[in-house]
């Protein structure tokens, strides 16, 4: 019996995943700058790939960027965030949709002369899609808060946290 229940509830689970509403899936690419507070900020790009969890308001969001270096002085930062979050759309029909965004990041942390350590944090923010015309393409631009802070093996750590804005074209399947 215990059996037949969860061959059902991973039946009912994967229906819900993917119903035709939530085969809809983005795919989009984007311009970043992002201004930390111990680092001078960075130009980069990222790429992105959400998908719809049970409806189209809610969405698992993936997404990794691709900062230039930031000057330490005597050394030069790279820093490489990938993140892993939920996006929440107020207005998924229509041609405006406002969306609230938040999740973890793993940010890939590394220097040539000093030891630093990559770490885990979080981001909040907020965002909105522009459908344009066909809802196959969409332009979105967003801003994101993401608190870091990067260990060394000095006795300061690096803080990164800072404000992201994205800038960018999905494409919606």
């Amino acid at each position: 019996m215990k059996k037949a229940k969860s061959v059902v509830l991973c039946l009912l689970f994967s229906v819900l995943l993917l119903s035709s509403q939530a085969l809809a899936i983005d795919l989009y690419g984007f311009g970043s700058y992002w201004d930390k507070n111990d680092v001078d900020g960075t130009w980069g790009g990222g790429l992105g790939l959400s998908l719809p969890l049970f409806t189209e308001y809610l969405r698992l969001d993936g997404r990794a960027y691709f900062f230039q270096n930031s000057d330490l002085g005597t050394d030069e930062l790279k820093l490489m965030p990938f993140d892993l979050g939920l996006q929440v759309h107020i207005l998924q029909d229509g041609t405006l949709d406002p969306y609230l965004l938040g999740g973890v990041s793993y940010v890939y942390a590394d220097a040539d002369l000093i030891d630093v350590d990559s770490n885990i944090s979080g981001y909040i923010g907020a965002g909105l899609d522009w459908t344009l015309g066909d809802t196959f393409f969409k332009i979105f631009g967003e801003v994101l808060y993401r608190a870091n802070k990067i260990e060394t093996n000095f006795s300061e750590d690096i803080d990164v946290s800072g404000v992201t804005g994205n800038i960018g074209l999905k494409l919606h399947f």
